[in-house]
C-alpha cells in the first residue's frame, strides 16, 4: 500500500469518526433534502389553493346602478364594502382594511352612454404574489369594457367581428420534459453544488487549518512521506467526502420522485407524471455525477489551499465563507434566468456548465460537445488547483505560517 493510500484512509477514519461528520454528509442530504423540499412544495401548493377559494374584500366608491357592480356584487369571490370618498379608499387598502379598492366613478354610465371614455381607478398593494384579488377585479373590468365597445360598435351599425383582421392563436409547443428542464433543472443543480460545497468545505477546513491549530501539520510536514502524496491523501479524502455527500443529497431528491413514479403514478397528472419521469432518467442522473465528480475535487483543492494558507480555522472560515460565493452565484443564475442556453463560452464555466447542462440533461437535448468541453475544462481547473495546492503545502513559509 502507498503512502498516500494509507494517509487517505487515515484521513477518512478521521473524518468520519464524528458523529457530526456523518449526520452533515449522509444524513442530512438523505432525509431532511426530501423533507425540506417536499414542505417547500406542500406550503405553496396550499397556498395556491387557499387563494383559489379565498373571498376578498372589495372596497368602493362612486357609481353602483350599472353591469359591472353588478356582476362584482353576483361574484363569490367578493365581499363588497362601500366608502364614503376617495381617500377613505385609499386608507382602507393602504391599512389592509381591504384586499383592493375601486373607484367605479360616479358618471361611469354617463360618459360611456356618451360614446366617451371613462376611467376607473383600482387600489392595491402589489405584495403578496398569491393573491388573485386584482386579476379577478382586472377580468371584471375587461369583460364589461368588452360588452360596452360590442354595444358601441353595433349601435354604429359596425358588426364587432368585421374589426378584427387577424385572429391571433397561440400554440406553446414546450414539451413537459423542456419546461421540467428549465425550472426543475436549475433547482436540483443548486441543491447539488450546495451540499457539495457543504461536503468539501468542512473536511477542506478540518484537513488544513484544523491540523495547524492541533499542531500535527508540522509533524506530517517532517515526516519522509512527500508533499505529492500528502496533497493526494487529503484531497481524495475532501472528494469522497463531496461525493459522499452528493450522492446522499441526489438519492435524497430522486428516491421520493422514484416512489411517486412506481405506485401513484395514476394518481398524479399527466403533465406532473412525464416531469418527474425525466428527473429520474438514468442519464440525466449519470450525467450530472460525471460533472460532479471533477467539480468536487475542483472544489475540494481550492478550498484546501484557502485552509493551508490560513492561521487558524477562524480565519479560513471567514475566508471560505467568502470564496463560496464564487461557486454558488454562477449555479444560481440559470435559476432565475430560466431558458438559457450554453455556449462555449459558458461551458468553461464551472458551477454555470453544470446548471444548464442538468436542464438539458433533464430535457433531453444535451449538445455532447459542449458537455464534453465542460468536463475536461474541469478537470484542467483541477489539474491547476491541485498543482497550486501543493506548491502552497511544498512552502514552509505557508505551512509554519502563524
Amino acid at each position: 500500500m502507498s503512502k498516500w493510500q494509507i494517509l487517505l484512509i487515515k484521513e477518512l477514519r478521521h473524518l468520519f469518526r464524528d458523529t457530526k461528520t456523518i449526520i452533515q454528509t449522509v444524513v442530512v442530504p438523505t432525509f431532511i433534502t426530501p423533507l425540506l423540499i417536499g414542505g417547500i412544495f406542500y406550503y405553496i401548493g396550499s397556498l395556491a389553493v387557499e387563494e383559489g377559494k379565498k373571498t376578498y374584500d372589495l372596497g368602493f366608491i362612486g357609481e353602483t346602478n350599472n353591469a359591472l357592480f353588478t356582476s362584482m356584487e353576483e361574484s363569490e369571490r367578493f365581499n363588497l364594502i362601500g366608502y364614503e370618498s376617495v381617500d377613505e379608499l385609499m386608507n382602507a387598502v393602504s391599512e389592509d382594511s381591504v384586499d383592493i379598492g375601486v373607484d367605479l366613478n360616479m358618471e361611469l354610465t354617463s360618459v360611456i352612454s356618451n360614446n366617451k371614455t371613462a376611467d376607473i381607478l383600482i387600489f392595491f398593494k402589489d405584495i403578496d404574489t398569491f393573491s388573485q384579488a386584482k386579476s379577478l377585479i382586472v377580468k371584471k373590468i375587461n369583460d364589461f369594457n368588452d360588452l360596452k365597445r360590442d354595444e358601441r360598435l353595433v349601435n354604429f351599425g359596425i358588426n364587432p367581428e368585421e374589426l378584427e383582421p387577424i385572429n391571433l392563436i397561440e400554440e406553446d409547443l414546450t414539451t413537459e420534459r423542456e419546461f421540467a428542464g428549465s425550472i426543475i433543472g436549475a433547482f436540483v443543480a443548486l441543491i447539488f453544488v450546495a451540499y457539495l460545497m457543504q461536503g468539501t468545505s468542512t473536511p477542506a477546513l478540518d484537513l488544513g487549518a484544523g491540523e495547524k491549530e492541533r499542531g500535527t501539520m508540522e509533524t506530517l510536514a517532517s515526516t519522509n512521506i512527500s508533499s505529492i502524496d500528502i496533497i493526494v491523501g487529503k484531497m481524495l479524502a475532501i472528494t469522497s467526502s463531496a461525493v459522499i455527500t452528493a450522492t446522499f443529497s441526489l438519492l435524497g431528491f430522486v428516491l421520493p420522485l422514484i416512489i411517486i413514479f412506481l405506485f401513484f403514478q395514476n394518481s398524479i397528472p399527466d403533465g406532473a407524471f412525464t416531469v418527474v419521469s425525466s428527473i429520474i432518467n438514468p442519464l440525466a442522473i449519470f450525467g450530472i455525477f460525471l460533472l460532479a465528480i471533477p467539480l468536487s475535487i475542483l472544489m475540494g483543492a481550492f478550498m484546501l489551499a484557502i485552509s493551508i494558507y490560513s492561521k487558524s480555522t477562524k480565519e479560513a472560515g471567514l475566508l471560505l465563507g467568502n470564496v463560496l460565493l464564487i461557486f454558488i452565484v454562477p449555479v444560481y443564475v440559470p435559476l432565475i434566468n430560466p431558458g438559457m442556453e450554453l455556449d462555449f463560452i459558458g461551458s468553461l464555466i464551472p458551477c454555470f456548465n453544470l446548471a444548464l447542462h442538468t436542464n438539458a440533461l433533464i430535457a433531453g437535448n444535451v449538445n455532447w460537445l459542449l458537455f464534453g468541453t465542460s468536463f475536461l475544462s474541469t478537470v484542467i481547473y483541477c489539474l491547476i488547483a491541485v498543482y497550486i495546492t501543493y506548491i502552497m503545502f511544498d512552502d514552509e513559509r505557508i505551512i509554519f505560517r502563524s
